[in-house]
């Protein structure tokens, strides 16, 4: 044909998709066998040789036409099977997943924390039962823009960074954030979520949860709080056993070597005496350390024991002025006390601890003030019959003043405000906590009331003071008795006649409390551990026996019971290096008559044998 033969033209009919299938029958008068097989490859089904034969030719082209239309209904009907079998696994497929997502919401709903689907562009579809019941929202609330609204704002923003940036990664992320309860509490909880994908690697959608860890984080900060408090309690510690360490060694240091100098040949009468002096200075110095430390860890374990009984408040103020007045006059500084309105001659308190509040608080002005004075006023507010009420004592200076921030660390125990003026001025930052705790076991407190720097300050202790009946009001500070008391203690013949047996397995401390007895007129006998005291106490039946506590062979816990069952029935005084409440309560418990703690005071030993003895002398 012109233009276009046969050949190409049936190529492209089997070229286009809807008449590829269709049948061709060539119609040729070359009957060269080249044509024919040029006419199969392009697609031909048949050949016909001109001239035609009519019959042939619509009998072939029935034939061909049948087989055609045939075969078209056989892929038809293939394609109908296979739209009826796509048909059933996307059914069988939808019926799986149905019965797969009833069975994960099943078990989402009875996880006890918050379980969530989103499709694979982060759209919320699913939430479990948990999460209803914490938010309190419908799903419907939930899905428009509720579930965000939970999310408290500040981690909000990160969340969707974060959700976007896994989107872009193909991974899950996690981070903690807050979320809102039905109550409106917002508590921490720890997000999670993953993606999930099909079998192409593409998300399908997204799996998360949320676990409450609230109490998790509460108990981590606490963690937190307690290490940085024990890190603080370290530290602090350091620095008091540093500063401890200087002042105990400095009076140590001074004992030891006025020691020295006592022993030179060279030195004379008056330099022996004054080593003397130093000595007995130093060493009320260092007593009075170790006695702030046990006041200290008894009250904070709260066993501090307090006896109430009559106090003379002017015998008590007059003798605190009377100890730091010549502290006061050696750098120049007046040191006045000053009644404000009427007070009681007595009340019912501790004067020792009143007595070691007071010198500790004015003998800490003198220390720190430098020029000036220091004023020291005493107040009391009672009830219409000034039978109970509160004693007030404003100790004011005009020394270096305190800021704010030193004001709220003044009261921390092992703590100085300055270290530079701890150097100067010395001291164990025992002092004001232990005041402050005592003037609270005395039912009131210690304050500053105003302190300004290079001015001065203000510091106000009170107590709760119940006046005894008979007591008289007073603006005076004249003592109401005017003749002091000759202590027992300095008489020469207190215990003349008194046999003593002093149980101590330690030389020194036989030697000196020998000393002490034999000067004021004891006869003294020495046992040298609990063991030997009890035959001794035994055989010689002394009028009063010292029992030292911790010695070898038979401690005097030991030795105290072993007389008590032996029917000893003396006064026993235990001597003990421990000055704790519990040892003393123990002590009694067994048998002893009194306790003394170690340092013994000369005074208050000579004092206690001769009142112990006295009292036994007049039973019947």
């Amino acid at each position: 044909m012109p233009d276009m033969d046969g050949f190409e033209t049936a190529r492209i009919i089997k070229q286009r998709e809807r008449s590829r299938n269709t049948p061709i029958i060539f119609l040729t008068a070359n009957k060269s066998e080249q044509q024919v097989l040029a006419g199969y490859s392009v697609g031909a089904v048949d050949y016909l040789l001109k001239p035609i034969d009519p019959v042939i030719l619509k009998s072939k082209v029935a034939v061909f036409v049948e087989l055609y239309r045939k075969n078209r209904l056989i892929q038809s009907q293939t394609e109908g099977i296979r739209e009826i079998e796509r048909r059933d696994r996307l059914r069988l497929l939808a019926e799986l997943e149905h019965e797969g997502r009833r069975r994960y919401q099943s078990l989402a709903d009875a996880i006890p924390q918050i379980v969530f689907r989103a499709n694979r562009n982060g759209s919320i579809e699913y939430f479990n039962q948990f999460w209803h019941l914490y938010s309190g929202m419908s799903l419907p609330e939930s899905l428009e823009s509720g579930w965000s609204n939970s999310i408290h704002i500040a981690e909000l923003s990160e969340i969707q960074a974060k959700w976007l940036q896994a989107r872009n990664d193909l991974v899950g992320f996690e981070m903690e954030c807050r979320i809102k309860a039905k109550s409106g509490e917002y508590r921490w909880h720890l997000l999670k979520v993953i993606p999930e994908f099909d079998g192409a690697s593409q998300i399908l959608c997204w799996i998360g949860t949320a676990t409450d860890i609230q109490d998790q984080k509460a108990v981590q900060q606490n963690l937190f709080w307690a290490k940085k408090a024990a890190d603080a309690a370290n530290e602090t510690k350091s620095r008091f056993l540093a500063n401890m360490s200087h002042e105990i060694r400095t009076p140590l240091g001074a004992i030891l070597g006025f020691a020295e100098l006592l022993i030179d040949e060279k030195s004379t009468l008056q330099e022996k005496n004054e080593s003397i002096d130093a000595i007995r200075r130093n060493g009320e110095q260092l007593s009075k350390i170790i006695d702030e430390i046990l006041d200290l860890s008894k009250v904070e374990a709260g066993k501090m024991k307090v006896e109430l009984a009559e106090v003379a408040i002017i015998d008590l103020l007059n003798g605190v002025k009377a100890l730091l007045m010549n502290s006061a006059a050696t750098k120049g500084l007046a040191l006045d006390f000053v009644l404000h309105g009427k007070i009681p001659t007595r009340i019912l308190s501790s004067a020792t601890r009143l007595q070691q509040i007071l010198v500790n608080l004015i003998g800490n002005a003198i220390k720190f003030t430098k020029r000036g004075g220091v004023v020291v006023t005493v107040s009391f507010a009672g009830d219409e019959n000034m039978s109970k009420g509160v004693l007030s004592v404003s100790i004011k200076d005009s020394g270096p003043g305190l800021a704010r921030d030193e004001i709220e660390k003044l009261f921390q125990p092992f703590t100085q405000v300055d270290s530079a003026m701890t150097r100067n001025h010395g001291g164990t930052g025992l002092g004001l906590s232990l005041s402050r705790r005592l003037a609270r076991v005395l039912g009131g407190d210690i304050v500053v009331r105003d302190s300004c720097k290079d001015v001065g300050s203000d510091f106000v202790f009170t107590t709760t003071a119940e006046v005894p009946a008979g007591s008289a009001m007073t603006s005076s500070l004249e003592s109401e008795s005017r003749h002091e008391r000759h202590a027992v203690a300095h008489e020469s013949g207190a215990l003349k006649g008194l046999k003593v047996l002093l149980v101590e397995d330690l030389v020194d401390n036989q030697v000196l409390l020998t000393r002490f007895l034999t000067i004021a007129g004891a006869q003294v006998e020495i046992a040298n551990n609990g063991l030997e005291g009890v035959e001794k106490a035994m055989s010689i039946q002394p009028d009063i026996v010292l029992m030292d506590i911790q010695m070898p062979v038979l401690d005097g816990f030991g030795a105290i019971a072993q007389l008590r069952r032996k029917d000893f029935k003396r006064p026993i005084v235990a001597l003990t290096a421990r000055g704790m409440i519990e040892e003393k309560n123990h002590c009694i418990e067994i048998g002893a008559t009194d306790h003394l703690t170690k340092p013994v005071n000369r005074a208050l030993l000579i004092e206690r044998i001769h009142d112990l003895c006295a009292a036994e002398q007049t039973l019947p």
